[in-house]
């Protein structure tokens, strides 16, 4: 038994340690261990499992169960398609006919998923071992006939556990940078606001707004560039504030915890800049709202999906994808909606995320690079609307 589990853990420990490979999940009390690489767009991932079938019948609802998880977690996974490499370890194998189970096995599906077993007994231990060699590095594995003892268990066991809390805790610290206070604080500010202007005129009258400091054009070629930023903290009646504000409360949490508080306010401000000149570019009527900085938080996301791919995939990428475009494709239907202020805030959003970069991450080319464009965008959306 003791040979079987030094042999499971020195595989996985092989992938892991020399390989590439990433731990998806270990259970020790079943001893089940998954293991993930990306690699030409396939996602190659290997289970290894301690257990031993009598019947064939048995290991085939194991192996059914195995496809049915990867149907289950396909959209954590990057490739465009899945391979699975199912190895089973264990002193004996099933007492009828099984072998026919060890042939490639495929679903074909939008993202196929293709199994090969392994099944790793005594008996068959060099022939299996000559098939995994086609897939991967296997040099470093002793012959199963070697003694096995508790300190090299203990040593292959200790490793994983550590990478894999390691990965665990460094996607905590990933997404779990900073605290809200300043999404909460907008939030507040944004809704006093509101109730100022019902207060004295009404949020949809136009006079009140352009008094209180709404985006208006001649106001601004008078020089009164201040409009730029506090029309961010304007909105024309009750369901316009709400729909910002909730779309805050969801963004604005998740980016604050992701880059900080000091690197959400820079971002959000830089983004509400960029979206307001837009509409100062491409809008003659007077504006107000958060939707610029709100698209920025989309570009501060999205930035995180060029650095942090795989992580943003398997939390929010793909519906944060959807969600931007139906955005962005209602705001071309609906004449009432400023799209240039969407689309601006969204894309010096993005060059704002760029410039002051992800926490304890640097890169002095893209950052530099990022501060020109956004600088030349601003000052031509400045020159646009002025002529």
């Amino acid at each position: 038994m003791a040979l079987d589990e030094k042999l499971m853990y020195q595989l996985a420990y092989n992938l892991v340690a020399n390989n590439g490979y990433h731990i998806l999940y270990i259970n020790e009390k079943q001893e089940e261990i998954w293991l993930e690489k990306l690699e030409q767009k396939t996602s190659k991932i290997f289970r290894f499992v301690h257990q031993g079938f009598d019947w064939k019948n048995y290991l085939k609802q194991d192996i059914a169960i195995v496809f049915q998880k990867i149907k289950a977690a396909k959209h954590l996974l990057l490739g465009k398609h899945i391979e699975i490499h199912n190895v089973y370890i264990s002193p004996y194998s099933p007492v009828d006919d099984w072998e026919m189970l060890k042939k490639p096995m495929q679903l074909n599906e939008k993202k196929s998923v293709r199994m090969q077993v392994y099944y790793l007994d005594e008996h068959h231990f060099n022939d299996e071992k000559e098939k995994l060699k086609k897939i991967v590095d296997m040099s470093s594995v002793e012959p199963v006939k070697n003694n096995p003892d508790e300190e090299s268990i203990n040593k292959y066991k200790t490793y994983l556990a550590n990478t894999y809390y390691n990965q665990l805790q460094s996607t905590e610290n990933v997404l779990s940078y900073g605290k809200p206070f300043f999404t909460y604080l907008l939030i507040l500010i944004n809704t006093i606001m509101f109730f100022l202007l019902e207060l004295n005129g009404g949020s949809q009258n136009i006079a009140t707004l352009i008094y209180y400091g709404a985006n208006y054009n001649p106001a601004l070629l008078d020089g009164q560039w201040w409009r730029i930023l506090t029309s961010m903290f304007l909105h024309i009646g009750f369901a316009h504030l709400f729909m910002n504000m909730l779309a805050l409360f969801y963004l604005g949490t998740i980016v604050e915890k992701i880059y900080g508080s000091w690197r959400f306010i820079l971002i959000y401000f830089m983004a509400g800049a960029g979206g307001g000149l837009a509409s100062f570019a491409f809008t003659i009527s007077v504006s107000a709202g958060a939707s610029g900085a709100l698209f920025g938080l989309f570009g501060a996301l999205l930035f995180f999906g060029l650095i942090y791919k795989k992580l943003f995939f398997q939390t929010m990428g793909k519906g944060l994808l959807i969600i931007i475009g139906i955005n962005l494709i209602f705001g071309f239907l609906v004449p009432q909606i400023d799209n240039g202020a969407h689309l601006g805030g969204l894309l010096t959003g993005f060059l704002a995320t760029a410039i002051i970069y992800l926490p304890n991450k640097k890169n002095f080319l893209v950052q530099v690079s990022a501060l020109i464009i956004y600088v030349l965008i601003i000052t031509g959306l400045v020159i646009l609307g002025v002529t």
